[in-house]
């Protein structure tokens, strides 16, 4: 539980991308719980990034992100009844492009006041390199981002 005077009181809409990975369910446990303790709205993002394949038909191409948008439907619905039980305010966006664009854009038109992202779950040296999508978000974010292990 967080002081009432504490600077997250101050939160009322909470950005959460979500790409299915591990380190994205953290991600969303943890906006979750600062919805639930914040009062906050909470938009859940995940992202379908265009296959980039040279020399496969449009049709095919068509079909596979068809295919993606399906899953990340699925994963947001699950998501979201997981995060209704305890947010006031729960809504779900599929983005489509690069994510990290995708997110710090969603993020300014849904006038977020938090974004919330994985980090990446590497071992050993690489540990201290953010992954690219959530390094890139950071860089040049306009409002807070917290980065969840």
């Amino acid at each position: 539980m967080f002081p009432r005077w504490s600077a997250l009181s101050v939160i009322s809409k909470i950005l959460v991308a979500v790409d299915g990975s591990e380190n994205a369910r953290r991600a969303l446990d943890s906006a979750v719980q600062l919805s639930s303790e914040t009062k906050a709205a909470l938009i859940i993002l995940t992202v379908v990034q265009p296959p980039a394949i040279m020399g496969v038909q449009r049709d095919l191409l068509g079909t596979l992100e068809t295919l993606l948008e399906k899953e990340a439907r699925i994963m947001l619905a699950n998501y979201s009844t997981l995060a209704e039980k305890k947010c006031a305010k729960v809504e779900t966006v599929i983005g489509r492009g690069y994510p990290s664009k995708v997110i710090l854009k969603s993020a300014e038109d849904a006038s977020a006041n938090l974004i919330v992202v994985g980090s990446r779950g590497l071992s050993g040296i690489k540990e201290l390199f953010l992954g690219s999508v959530s390094h890139t978000v950071v860089q040049n974010s306009t409002i807070p981002v917290l980065v969840v292990k």
